[in-house]
């Protein structure tokens, strides 16, 4: 069994090397982190460095050989062991082989990450760190990034990368004026680098250019979340936007898994200033106070009504830093208790609910359907601007 899945793991990387149609994408990675250090040292394959456009060395790298860059005055110092090499505002590290990695380590970020295929590093305000990758294998890494030890199943992992390539290409130039098509952060995908697990691999190869589109053949907007808590919210109700295939559905599949049900508990005159300070002193009275006590949602409600006023729960969720928006209060002496239900904010694909269709035999496109309504699954390379 572990043979077959290297196998595997070994065909997809041969497979996306080779193929006649690419599409490559550059990822700024490590966005989140302060960096002025870092060492890149080659994992496999080989590099061509060029330092403002300029080949620095007469070979290529070679494993295991690594070159340190600092960022100093605005510009990168780049060393190799104690030998200084120069100072530019521009590196590129180029893959030369079939199967190019390197990693990148420094105190300022939390681990070291390996990457596939080429690295730009570039002098701005910081050091900026571009990682130019084949679609799939990025969808791969972020797929590890967002859903690993979530489930086992390869058919679950073809959904989140059909909903992750789908993304991928819907926001392609999000970042365009910075020089680069998305960040690693998680407004969009984590992406931690390169994949490493076998059944993860081949769940993105069997659905190899997979996308979502909508009746018009336009990308969806793929949003997914933890748990719906047996309902899925309607878009338009978290982010004030109509869209047809992001529609609240009653999901039984949630029901019963791990971030299902959740509690939490807050002192009463703490959750009652949150209705003094946000909507008047008419909280104050034991009438409306009697009100925001106890509540019930018996399905999900977006806007809770209140005397006049038209509270979001979503407002709610935020400032308590809840899990969901839906939850309903019970108040006992100085405590107020809430009985919440699933875990995000509800809208599009619930991955627990999913992980459960996927065992009860309901394949990738059933479940994709089932969640995201009035959708197909087409390549890609069927769009226009795509081909």
């Amino acid at each position: 069994m572990r043979f077959f899945k290297l196998f595997i793991s070994f065909l997809f990387c041969f497979i996306i090397t080779y193929t006649a149609f690419s599409l490559n994408i550059k990822v700024r990675v490590l966005s989140e982190y302060d960096v002025n250090s870092v060492n890149v040292k080659v994992v496999s394959g080989s590099y061509m460095v060029l330092c403002n456009n300029q080949k620095v060395f007469v070979d290529d790298l070679s494993p295991n050989e690594a070159l340190t860059l600092t960022f100093h005055k605005n510009q990168i110092r780049l060393e190799k062991g104690i030998e200084l090499i120069g100072i530019y505002n521009h590196i590129e590290f180029i893959g030369k082989k079939y199967n190019n990695t390197f990693s990148l380590s420094s105190p300022q970020i939390d681990r070291k990450r390996t990457y596939e295929e080429h690295l730009t590093v570039i002098a701005r305000d910081e050091m900026i760190f571009i990682n130019r990758i084949d679609l799939e294998k990025y969808v791969a890494g972020v797929v590890q990034s967002e859903v690993f030890g979530s489930s086992e199943d390869v058919e679950f992992f073809k959904i989140q990368a059909i909903a992750s390539r789908t993304y991928c290409l819907a926001n392609l130039n999000r970042h365009l004026k910075n020089g680069y098509n998305l960040c690693d952060a998680v407004h969009c995908q984590s992406y931690r680098g390169k994949c490493t697990e076998p059944d993860i691999l081949r769940g993105t190869f069997e659905s190899f250019s997979d996308v979502i589109v909508d009746s018009t053949n336009k990308l969806i907007s793929t949003a997914y979340h933890s748990n719906s808590g047996g309902m899925t919210e309607d878009a338009k109700n978290i982010w004030q936007v109509q869209v047809p295939y992001l529609l609240s559905v009653v999901d039984t599949f949630s029901i019963g898994a791990k971030n299902y049900l959740w509690e939490k508990s807050i002192p009463k005159q703490q959750w009652l200033n949150f209705f003094i300070n946000k909507y008047g002193e008419k909280y104050k009275s034991p009438e409306l106070q009697e009100e925001v006590l106890n509540f019930t949602q018996d399905k999900r409600i977006a806007k809770w009504i209140v005397a006049d006023d038209t509270i979001p729960t979503k407002n709610i969720r935020e400032h308590f830093n809840l899990r969901s928006s839906y939850f309903s209060v019970e108040t006992k002496n100085d405590t107020v208790y809430l009985h919440g239900k699933g875990y995000g904010h509800g809208v599009g694909l619930s991955q627990e609910g999913a992980i459960r269709m996927v065992k009860l035999g309901y394949n990738c496109i059933d479940i994709l359907q089932f969640y995201y309504s009035n959708i197909n699954i087409i390549k890609y390379t069927e769009i226009i601007g795509f081909e």
